[in-house]
């Protein structure tokens, strides 16, 4: 909530940076604080046995949480469905000539992105009744109004594959690079990016690596403050913002616990996005995924 509040505060880009730095870091800290406060007043209400409970005390210790059979096999196995449908909507030639496509907006609304054998279809909580209602779900509503104030997330669906996945819309041959293959952090302040699994997600099949607790170490301080510049068009020079360097994954992997969140179908991934993340390559196979940004 903070962080959008913030970014419509375009009279910080008029600001020297010696001013805009500073207040940044007092967004950020009051961000936390009062994070910390919904946390601990909802853990309190909330039943410790509840799975919303479990979720969010695994996000507030690792930042990041595994919602166990979020929907039964039946309910994900229909959301699978209508999201493979959707690419039967696609202006086929024009996505299968292109290895990469940055937000191509069709005339129904979708808007896609593309690198080769990766491809998401955005802003399906807008485009008919069964998603919207997806989206209106009264369990990550309920996550999302607690960890940061906001719901109705947007709702993606991610196909990745190793080429053998037959459909006229998807490229045919196998490569090695993935959307968002890169360590990063994603936000300034605590907000939610959540996956929710259409099939099983297993280490061959590209799981999301995340850094386990890497959201509270002191030395990514300054990327939360550094992405926060960057926002606003702020140079940083040498330091890392959004992208880590190599130094700050050096750092990771040797202080922090890197986890591949495999699960199971009908299981939703919940990650803090100041928590260092990235999306390993998937070696074999293929992976759907409804992704909720919250």
């Amino acid at each position: 909530m903070i962080d959008k509040i913030v970014n419509r505060m375009g009279f910080l880009r008029k600001l020297p940076k010696s001013l805009a730095k500073p207040l940044f870091n007092i967004f950020i800290f009051i961000d936390e604080v009062f994070w910390k406060l919904r946390m601990k007043f909802f853990m309190f209400f909330l039943s410790r046995g509840s799975s919303i409970s479990s979720v969010l005390s695994q996000l507030e210790n690792n930042g990041y949480a595994v919602f166990n059979q979020y929907y039964d096999e039946d309910q994900i196995d229909q959301i699978k469905r209508e999201c493979t449908k959707l690419l039967d909507v696609l202006p086929e030639k024009e996505i299968r000539s292109k290895e990469k496509i940055d937000n191509l907006i069709l005339e129904n609304g979708l808007v896609i992105e593309k690198l080769k054998e990766s491809i998401k279809i955005k802003k399906l909580d807008k485009f008919n009744n069964f998603f919207k209602n997806i989206a209106k779900n009264s369990k990550i509503k309920i996550i999302s109004k607690v960890y940061q104030l906001t719901s109705g997330p947007l709702l993606v669906y991610n196909l990745v594959h190793d080429g053998a996945y037959k459909h006229p819309a998807t490229f045919t041959s196998r490569g090695g690079k993935m959307i968002a293959g890169q360590p990063h952090i994603d936000m300034s302040t605590h907000s939610l990016r959540c996956a929710l699994a259409l099939d099983d997600i297993h280490e061959d099949n590209g799981p999301t690596v995340v850094f386990k607790k890497s959201m509270n170490m002191k030395r990514f301080k300054k990327n939360h403050t550094n992405i926060f510049l960057e926002t606003f068009g702020f140079k940083i020079g040498d330091e890392s913002g959004h992208n880590l360097d190599n130094k700050d994954i050096d750092y990771l992997e040797n202080n922090s616990e890197k986890v591949k969140v495999v699960c199971k179908k009908g299981d939703l991934i919940l990650i803090d996005l100041k928590t260092a993340h990235y999306q390993s390559i998937l070696n074999k196979g293929q992976r759907h995924i409804l992704w909720y940004y919250c």
